[in-house]
């Protein structure tokens, strides 16, 4: 008798041999069946962005780096460059004090984030009282952590201080931890934390980085496997964006990124699925943008006015959000 993984990876490799358009389809269908026709684009305000029908606020929903721009594992794809966008608070003090601030104009939430260190966890410890000082003051103000792997006991306390949500990076490929994220760790170790997470009662936002091996399509399937066998509120999908000048990357294909997609749909129809803040500048990124509503996504992240266009003539009724897409209600 198949256990629940080999079920699922049996299921995943059926469907991996379909032509794209006859997925799309299906996921479109989903999509429609339990969402309806509304697709939300997600604005938070951490980078400039400028839509003609909407004003909106630098800011909203800020990202801030616990360790500055420090990072241990300087990966093959990022060096650390990703952390250089965010806020910068590396001690409990000025955490505190650049959040009362963005309280103060209007911010609506922020993501906390940071570099990793050894083991691949960012060092949150002693973040914890802060959050949840900044949760008792005001709960609707949303909170969440961008967390690597995490030990139970920081997971725990993070649960007691109120955090809305946890985002981590599910790898399913051995040869990727090591080599992009130069971890000794295995693909169990995401799989273990993100059921641990789930079990604490925490809400999950895990995040899938298509290409992730130097742009090919390796551990993306095992990820995805995991994700759906835990079961999460959301699944986010980012695209590799090289930001090191390694002319190793290529870019993953819009057929790759669509029809990754479009599976996560079909094992996932009722679990809101969003096209996140990531993904390249490149002469393709309008048909990822399209191919992603195609496949199936509740909210796309900054857009292109193109991919607006897009949804509106395909009947889709479509929505501005100053929020972490993985908050956006569906």
């Amino acid at each position: 008798m198949l256990n629940l993984v080999q079920h699922l990876l049996i299921m995943i490799n059926k469907l991996i041999q379909l032509p794209l358009t006859e997925l799309q389809a299906e996921a479109f269908r989903l999509r429609k069946l339990h969402f309806g026709n509304e697709l939300a684009f997600s604005i938070p305000g951490t980078v400039s962005y400028q839509d003609s029908s909407y004003p909106f606020q630098k800011d909203r929903f800020a990202a801030i780096s616990v360790t500055g721009a420090q990072c241990d594992l300087h990966c093959r794809h990022c060096r650390g460059k990703l952390l250089e966008s965010m806020i910068p608070a590396k001690d409990p003090e000025t955490f505190f004090q650049i959040v009362n601030q963005m309280q103060s104009r209007g911010a609506l939430g922020i993501l906390v984030s940071g570099g990793a260190n050894r083991d691949g966890e960012v060092p949150l410890e002693k973040f914890v009282p802060s959050i949840k000082e900044i949760k008792e003051k005001d709960p609707k103000f949303k909170v969440i952590v961008h967390t690597g792997l995490i030990r139970r006991a920081i997971a725990n306390e993070m649960k007691r201080a109120g955090v809305d949500q946890i985002l981590i990076d599910v790898i399913g490929d051995n040869e990727t931890i090591r080599e992009v994220y130069h971890l000794n760790k295995r693909v169990e170790d995401y799989g273990e934390t993100l059921l641990m997470l789930k079990e604490m009662g925490h809400r999950l936002a895990p995040h899938i980085i298509i290409g992730h091996h130097f742009g090919e399509i390796r551990g993306e399937w095992r990820a995805l496997e995991i994700i759906t066998r835990v079961g999460v509120e959301t699944i986010v999908f980012v695209i590799l964006k090289p930001l090191t000048g390694n002319d190793r990357f290529r870019t993953p294909a819009p057929e790759e990124t669509s029809k990754i997609t479009a599976v996560a749909r079909i094992l996932n129809p009722q679990t809101p699925i969003r096209m996140g803040c990531i993904r390249p500048a490149h002469s393709w990124k309008t048909e990822m943008e399209k191919g992603a509503i195609d496949s199936g996504v509740n909210t796309i992240a900054y857009p292109l006015q193109r991919t607006i266009d897009y949804a509106r003539e395909i009947g889709l009724e479509t929505k501005f959000v100053e929020m972490c897409c993985s908050l956006v209600e569906p």
